[in-house]
């Protein structure tokens, strides 16, 4: 029953993959034009009003700085009353401070006076060379109850250092500053709100991917299952009649008039092997189509894999021996395996095929069957290698794809259909294992085959 469910879902999965693959490529492209929208959007904002306070803060900057320019000018002397306040802020300014080239401040307003050592110990190690712009961090200490109006530990202040000269003489700096915390809250604010709506959009992108690329897959889908359908019935139907031409072949093989005819003979040679391929090719269809609908079931029963490895190869022998193949068999001990005994005797036949069709003349087929434990497992790892063709590199990815035939004109000489290898393929999932190919093209191929060993 196990079985039957994985093989179920292993064959349903075709679809289901392929609808996560259509739904992570809609979802993507939609992710991706919304992350560009967001990241645009929220360049957007923070330049638009960063841009706005830095335009307004050196306008007040470049205003007060003439003003003060000018009163020194007409006073001519410097050295200003640190009492004396000839600025007036304007509605969202901080403060302003001149400092004179020795860093003592000469005059400067603020709109609370327990902001002035805070900022004079942030403000005067800088010293400006000409009109520059910083976004300055205050920290305000807790136990200053008179800075509470701020309502934050953190103070985010815009400032311009603007260097005053009078008669081509630096006489100090101006800095003038806005408290810009609140525009950074709702800077960060918004762009939490942008991200929210993002995941928000996401989610919805992904739902509607999905839900797009199922409606997408349900005609294939329909249409796969009912060539699947027909398939299995028309491959069905075929072997009754098939059986009787190949009795009615191997009757008329009996008959002596017709076999002391060489033309006659040849010919019924020939329909008789034709007919044993497309019973083949019918059985391998029926085969597929079964495990497709997840009917064909597999009965797992402890049988001697070593005899069963003999017994497939002295199958094959007569077919070796056409060719001048020898055929090496490799068991140290005898293995008790857990599994179909009739589905691997199917597996080793059309791996043990293929590498005696793919083999030139002379060459060497060999079957291993080997028995070892892994991490507290037993494990049985077959085996089967030869020294034909081999596979090119290109080719090696799709050979279990049905009707996958990599050089399809000697496919069509040797008799292949392109079936075998998705058949063997199944049989070693269907038993909880493990399939790999390795070939060098002129030197041969190897299919090693590594499955559990532990009884239910």
């Amino acid at each position: 029953m196990k079985n039957n469910i994985r093989s179920f879902f292993n064959h349903s999965d075709m679809f289901r993959r392929t609808q996560w693959r259509l739904t992570a490529t809609y979802s993507g492209i939609l992710i991706a034009f919304l992350a560009i929208f967001i990241a645009v959007v929220s360049f957007l904002i923070h330049t638009v009003m960063t841009n706005d306070q830095e335009r307004r803060i050196r306008m007040l900057a470049e205003q007060e700085g003439q003003t003060i320019q000018t009163l020194l000018t007409e006073q001519s002397f410097i050295g200003w009353p640190t009492d004396q306040n000839v600025i007036f802020l304007s509605e969202d300014q901080l403060f302003f401070y001149v400092v004179d080239t020795r860093g003592r401040l000469m005059m400067g307003d603020e709109v609370n006076k327990g902001l002035r050592p805070l900022l004079l110990s942030t403000l005067q190690p800088w010293t400006p060379e000409k009109n520059e712009l910083r976004y300055v961090d205050i920290h305000i200490p807790h136990h200053q109850h008179e800075l509470k109006r701020f309502r934050a530990d953190e103070l985010k202040i815009l400032t311009v250092a603007r260097p005053l000269i009078v008669d081509r003489q630096l006489v100090g700096v101006l800095y003038v500053g806005m408290d810009v915390t609140s525009m950074f809250r709702l800077l960060k604010w918004s762009t939490f709100i942008l991200l929210s709506l993002g995941v928000l959009f996401i989610a919805v992108a992904i739902a509607f991917s999905y839900f797009m690329s199922k409606r997408a897959l349900v005609p294939i889908q329909d249409a796969y299952n009912r060539q699947r359908q027909f398939v299995a019935d028309a491959s069905h139907e075929l072997r009754t009649p098939l059986s009787v031409i190949f009795s009615s072949v191997e009757a008329l093989k009996m008959d002596m008039s017709l076999t002391s005819d060489a033309f006659s003979r040849k010919t019924i040679e020939r329909l008789g092997d034709e007919t044993k391929r497309m019973t083949k090719l019918i059985n391998d269809l029926l085969t597929l189509a079964r495990t497709d609908d997840a009917k064909l079931q597999i009965e797992k029963k402890p049988f001697d894999l070593r005899a069963c490895a003999q017994h497939t190869l002295h199958s094959l022998q007569e077919l070796a021996n056409k060719k001048n193949i020898a055929l090496q068999f490799h068991a140290s001990e005898q293995i008790e395996f857990v599994g179909d005994e009739d589905k691997c005797t199917q597996l080793l036949y059309i791996l043990l095929d293929n590498a005696i069709k793919y083999t030139p003349e002379g060459g060497t087929v060999s079957l291993s069957l080997k028995q070892h434990v892994t991490k507290q497992r037993k494990v049985v790892e077959i085996s089967v290698s030869d020294t034909g063709i081999g596979i090119a590199p290109e080719h090696l990815p799709h050979i279990f794809d049905r009707f996958y035939r990599a050089d399809k004109a000697r496919t069509r000489q040797i008799g292949g259909h392109g079936l075998g290898l998705s058949i063997a393929k199944w049989i070693v999932e269907a038993h909880n294992g493990h399939i790999q190919v390795e070939s060098d093209v002129g030197k041969g191929t190897t299919f090693t085959l590594t499955f559990p060993n532990e009884r239910a």
